[in-house]
């Protein structure tokens, strides 16, 4: 049976919301801090930055990282975009074959958003 786009995309919408738990706080958090720093250099980035720079563990969940971050848009109409989409590149993962990754620009709201989500982490830490 073939699914009409928007059933494709509620689909895609539902698989990615259970998933996203599999993504740990510690996770999380890596990849906060990987993404505002990269994002610190004005220059677009994607997976291929985030494997430079983040531990093997968390570069596997980051798929569904930037995922929730990209799709925050198609999940709550009424929100700010956190990452827009610039490009596509070769992926540098060997066991991709060249397949192609996105590229991102993160943008102010995905900034704050970032930043309150780690002053929520810390202030997490400090109440326990």
């Amino acid at each position: 049976m073939q699914l009409t786009p928007t059933e494709a995309k509620a689909r895609a919408a539902r698989i990615l919301a259970a998933l996203q738990p599999t993504v740990t706080q510690w996770t999380t958090a890596v990849l906060d801090q990987a993404v505002l720093h990269l994002a610190d250099t004005g220059r677009p980035f994607g997976m291929n930055d985030i494997r430079l720079i983040a531990p093997e563990d968390e570069c596997r969940k980051a798929g569904l990282y930037f995922a929730a971050l990209t799709g925050h848009d198609a999940l709550h109409p009424n929100e700010p975009q956190l990452l827009r989409k610039v490009g596509e590149e070769p992926s540098i993962n060997p066991k991709a074959h060249g397949k192609k990754v996105n590229v991102y620009l993160l943008t102010r709201a995905g900034r704050k958003f970032i930043k309150d989500r780690q002053a929520a982490r810390t202030e997490q830490r400090r109440a326990a």
